[in-house]
């Protein structure tokens, strides 16, 4: 489960760093369709994080859960 942390996290400051990119271009040429695409944009710099976030803490607890269970087996 370590091993899934650090990729994970370079995954996930690429992709943000895509999306601020993105952000940034379809607010500089702002169309109708860009605005509309900006906003999918900004949608999903807000979700994904969260998504990220989530799936650490769902690590966090399935690495605790098993710790648990190493103990009792003791």
């Amino acid at each position: 489960m370590e091993r899934m942390k650090r990729p994970l996290a370079i995954v996930c400051l690429i992709l943000m760093g895509v999306l601020i990119a993105g952000a940034v271009i379809l607010a500089l040429i702002g169309t109708e369709e860009a605005a509309r695409l900006l906003m999918a944009d900004l949608f999903c710099l807000i979700v994904i994080p969260a998504v990220f976030y989530g799936y650490q803490m769902l690590l966090n607890m399935i690495k605790k859960k098993e710790h648990d269970n190493e103990k009792d087996a003791s």
